[in-house]
């Protein structure tokens, strides 16, 4: 015999109940960071992370540290007149984990560093050089990535650069996010 479902609506307890937990959210002073307050200036988040220049960033994870963070603070383009210089170092370590008795190794940690500085950019230039920069905020985010290590090589080679893609999009995210908390509780 076939029992059929009935899809039933929620009842006027759950209701109450669910508007009871938002409506106290909204008292105990949690608010969306990349929201605005009511009542206050029309600050945005969003506006001063678009406002960074990212400095160029060495070697080939660097660069696509440097292109993820574009697309996450500046997904319009680069500011015209930028308020802040970002200024990131990346270094990479690679650790074996996995290692038969035949000496193969078969498990990689891929562990990346990036130490970041964010300086807000007074005046204008004074030639090609920049006027006094003062630090805002710094910081040090590490990401490790582990993976696999094949015997073929182009396996390896790929789970590599997966595993630092992987990393790269961390950092990013992290940096991204430390950025728009500095800049909630700096500017409400």
């Amino acid at each position: 015999m076939l029992l059929s479902r009935k899809r039933l609506a929620p009842g006027p307890l759950v209701c109450l109940l669910a508007i009871g937990a938002v409506i106290a959210l909204g008292a105990c002073g949690i608010r969306p960071l990349y929201g605005q307050k009511h009542g206050a200036s029309p600050f945005s988040v969003k506006q001063s992370l678009a406002l960074i220049e990212i400095q160029a960033i060495e070697n080939r994870i660097g660069q696509q540290l440097h292109n993820n963070l574009l697309a996450r603070l500046n997904p319009k383009g680069r500011s015209q007149k930028p308020a802040y210089s970002l200024v990131i170092t990346v270094t990479e370590s690679i650790t074996n984990l996995g290692v038969k008795k035949s000496a193969t190794v078969t498990r990689g940690n891929l562990r990346v560093i990036a130490t970041y500085s964010l300086t807000s950019i007074r005046g204008a230039y004074s030639g090609t050089e920049r006027l006094k920069e003062e630090t805002l905020t710094s910081g040090r985010v590490l990401a490790t990535s582990s993976y696999d290590i094949s015997q073929e090589q182009y396996s390896a080679l790929a789970a590599a650069k997966n595993a630092r893609t992987r990393a790269v999009k961390e950092i990013s995210d992290d940096i991204q996010t430390r950025l728009a908390v500095y800049f909630q509780q700096t500017k409400n």
